[in-house]
């Protein structure tokens, strides 16, 4: 023990040159509650505010105010606020009225509450001796939030010149235009009602009463903690299916749209990629009245891969990145900023997987004025029909899930006779898609209006279509002559990348799901009368922060740090165990796992798996299935808890392992080689020389000829099946695969259920992750099914479906009564 930490002390020695000075002065939290703007335009009584507020280790020192997104609180935010004290900003993070235990009632941004409740934020700050002052009352302060936080950030920035710097991000520029939007260029009239995504900001909104002294009025119930102002917008937009000009006079009130033209402090734009609440030309529309009033302003722009819809986390290097911007305009530090930077998640091919690497790239100018390249698409007219009742409806992007529930790759999002492809030649070259793209197109209806979707896809060579993001552009004409409309169409902003052979397309829609639709039934004609001109920009890989002469430094410094790591931090295992026939083949016991940032993946996990079973690890997204798949590979360690194999423990290196195949999180494959090419290359790279059975596992993955082609003209299915002819190389007695039929159409997933069930019926065992709980129910003999790290239920399927004494006619009944409605989306 005595010697381990003596060479833990040597290991922080050795880390502190390469990393920031230890703080040695201490830094501090408290709650403060401050009066705030009046409550309602006839109640002059201010408003108490939720704060808390955050000193750095060294003071005085400037401010950021920090806002929460919609739904959330003061709370919301501790990490970033913590980030920003940490990088030596008080931060001043408070819960907007009407969330948390802030008093009054939502007004969405109201100049007259809740931008008034910023001034008096400041007003605090401008009494505090820790805020660093420019004059009386006049601390040195910037704002930053997200979504309905990113929103207060530009329009009080607007309104309040003391505020010295801004960062929005994935927030609204027209509030009317983000729920009615319109891509029509030109056509005045509101697009259609973006009925889901309105719904889910209500009803987050309308939850958590709190008068607990009066009996609620059924109009109260209704309205939640809304004002009654926007409560009866609401009611009237579902009502209407369109905004009224009280609701159109209310939502400009709070649009950044309406005041941008007086921002004059730096401001730092930031929009995701992922976003179909928000897209990325609300941050466009945005800068260009930031540039076009105040062109010395500095202005920065941030295309991230977040977004409403989720996407990938850059949550670090986004606060990374706020923190850059504050420390050069309040901090008066010395930094380099991009103007422009973006997230290309289809750049580069990872060197661990196949797979497509996200990748940050940067320009010198902002993407409001992008290049265009004409791309020639098939013009021939197209009738597609909306049938009444708007059912079944196209599914392309919905609250919290994205694309994610249109089915596979795009087909949800373009249903049978209600969509059409104008599809442009092979590409020849490689075209990077940055911005909204555009196309002029004619419009014929039977009835004499129109509720369209448009889009751009791509198409792969394999015949993949890919809808980036599920991003749709909505169109609603009305007084349609009989002989069509002429119109130019808006496609969506998207960030991707189209190869050389794939086609680019214009798609169109008569349906979706997320909005409102006309429920009768009509026939549409639909004439392209222009090339698609295809929106992009020349950009560069963002460089690394860290000087050249420092690289062999930290090489040497990491291989020597690594091997003391490897020493301090190595489990001491028990004596080897020869395997036991009698043992089952898989035994989990009071596992955990809780990561350095507190948060618990697995708890107390148990559960076991004999030979011949095909069994199912359920539970939605974060349940901790590849968390729990991972420590059962060896890959990484569990906190606590035992896993044998065979009665033989394991961890990395463990026998136990041999026998075991997997498949999590994307196959190693180069693309350059044949299937058969990159199986005989893993297998030699394992250093085993019995036989690989190789045709065996190809038979069974069933890829036939195919295994002869490059992997990079590969579809998504024909990769699943190489990585399962990969896993069952060697015929292991345990194959564990994640989530094998992500990305599959239905064809492909009945194929992929085959090969699996053949390979357990040849005596074997497999563990398969899926949250596609019919699937599941007919592929898997048993079920473990986990929901946030907490082991819900085990046991046969037959005993899961007749868990409440009177059988489910399917998991999903089962399911839904085991983990209920325990789901949670970030606004």
């Amino acid at each position: 023990m005595r010697t381990r930490l003596i060479l833990l002390t040597a290991l922080i020695l050795a880390v502190a040159p390469f990393g920031a000075p230890l703080a040695l002065a201490a830094t501090s939290t408290s709650s403060i509650t401050v009066s705030g703007g009046p409550t309602s335009s006839s109640d002059a009584t201010p408003i108490k505010i939720d704060g808390e507020i955050y000193l750095p280790a060294n003071s005085p020192a400037p401010a950021v105010l920090l806002a929460h997104g919609f739904g959330g609180s003061k709370d919301s935010v501790t990490e970033e606020a913590k980030a920003l004290q940490a990088r030596g900003f008080v931060v001043l993070a408070w819960s907007a009225r009407g969330f948390g235990n802030s008093t009054g009632s939502i007004s969405m941004n109201s100049p007259d509450r809740e931008v008034v409740d910023v001034a008096k934020l400041i007003d605090y700050l401008g009494n505090r001796k820790e805020v660093i002052q420019d004059k009386k009352n006049d601390p040195r302060v910037g704002i930053t939030g997200r979504s309905y936080g990113g929103a207060i950030s530009l329009l009080a920035g607007a309104r309040d010149q003391r505020i010295d710097a801004i960062a929005a991000d994935i927030t609204w520029n027209n509030l009317e235009g983000a729920l009615f939007p319109q891509s029509a260029l030109g056509i005045v009239e509101p697009g259609p009602f973006k009925r889901v995504w309105t719904g889910t900001f209500f009803s987050i909104g309308s939850l958590g009463m709190r008068s607990a002294t009066t009996t609620p009025t059924p109009q109260t119930l209704l309205c939640g903690r809304f004002a009654p102002e926007w409560c009866a917008a609401y009611q009237m937009s579902v009502a209407q299916n369109a905004p009224s000009p009280a609701i159109t006079t209310l939502m400009k009130a709070v649009s950044p749209t309406t005041y941008a033209q007086d921002i004059v402090a730096p401001t730092l734009l930031m929009q995701g990629e992922a976003d179909s609440l928000f897209p990325l030309t609300e941050s466009t529309r945005t800068a260009k009245s930031i540039r076009d009033a105040h062109p010395a302003t500095p202005l920065a722009m941030i295309w991230h891969s977040g977004g409403h819809d989720g996407g990938q986390d850059e949550s670090k290097r986004l606060q990374g990145q706020v923190a850059n911007w504050f420390d050069i305009y309040l901090a008066k530090k010395a930094h380099s900023f991009p103007t422009f930077q973006l997230t290309q998640s289809a750049a580069a091919i990872s060197s661990q997987d196949s797979a497509p690497e996200a990748r940050v790239q940067i320009g010198t100018s902002l993407p409001l004025a992008t290049t265009s390249v004409a791309l020639a698409i098939t013009s021939k007219s197209k009738v597609l029909l909306a049938p009444a009742g708007a059912a079944p409806s196209a599914v392309s992007a919905l609250p919290g899930f994205g694309s994610a529930l249109s089915l596979a790759g795009g087909l949800g999002a373009f249903l049978p006779g209600q969509s059409a492809f104008f599809e442009s030649a092979p590409l020849t070259a490689q075209l990077p898609i940055i911005g909204a793209s555009s196309v002029k197109v004619r419009v014929a209806s039977t009835t004499g209006d129109a509720t369209l979707f448009f889009s751009l896809i791509v198409k792969s060579e394999s015949g993949r279509t890919t809808q980036p993001n599920g991003l749709v552009a909505p169109v609603r004409l009305l007084g349609i002559p009989a002989n069509g409309i002429d119109i130019d169409v808006e496609l969506p902003a998207i960030v991707t990348n189209a190869t050389p052979g794939d086609r680019i397309a214009l798609a169109v829609s008569t349906t979706d799901l997320g909005y409102a639709m006309p429920q009768d039934g009509r026939v549409y004609s639909i004439t392209p009368l222009s090339p698609l001109f295809v929106s992009t920009m020349t950009l560069k890989n963002a460089p690394s922060n860290t000087p050249l002469y420092l690289w062999p430094l930290i090489a040497v410094g990491a291989f020597g740090l690594s091997l003391l790591w490897v020493f301090i931090r190595r489990p001491r295992h028990p004596a080897m165990k020869e395997p036991q026939s009698d043992a089952p083949l898989v035994s989990v016991r009071a596992l955990n796992k809780q990561y350095d940032d507190g948060y618990k993946a697995v708890t107390d996990l148990s559960f076991t798996v004999e030979h011949g079973q095909v069994v199912g690890l359920l539970g939605p997204n974060g349940a901790g299935k590849t968390t729990t798949l991972r420590m059962l590979m060896g890959l990484i360690f569990p906190t606590s808890g035992e896993i044998e194999i065979s009665g033989v423990p394991v961890f990395p290196g463990s026998r136990a392992l041999s026998g075991l195949g997997s498949f999590v999180e994307g196959p190693g494959f180069l693309p350059h080689l044949t299937g058969s090419e990159n199986l005989d290359l893993y297998w030699r790279s394992t250093g085993r020389s019995d036989d690989p059975e190789i045709a065996d596992a190809l038979e069974m993955s069933g890829l036939g000829t195919a295994v002869n082609k490059k992997v990079r003209t590969y579809s998504q299915g024909m990769r699943q099946r190489l990585a399962i002819a990969q896993a069952m190389l060697g015929k292991p007695e345990l194959l564990v695969l994640d989530e094998p039929t992500n990305g599959l159409d239905p064809t492909q997933i009945k194929a992929m259920r085959s090969i699996l069930k053949n390979y357990a019926e040849s005596g074997r065992t497999v563990i398969v992750s899926s949250h596609l709980l019919s699937e599941v129910e007919q592929t898997c003999s048993h079920v473990v099914v986990m929901h946030r790290g907490l082991l819900i239920a085990s046991g046969t399927i037959d005993e899961i479906l007749n868990r409440n004494g009177k059988r489910a006619q399917h998991l999903e009944e089962i399911f839904m009564d085991l983990v209920g409605e325990d789901t949670e989306i970030g606004i």
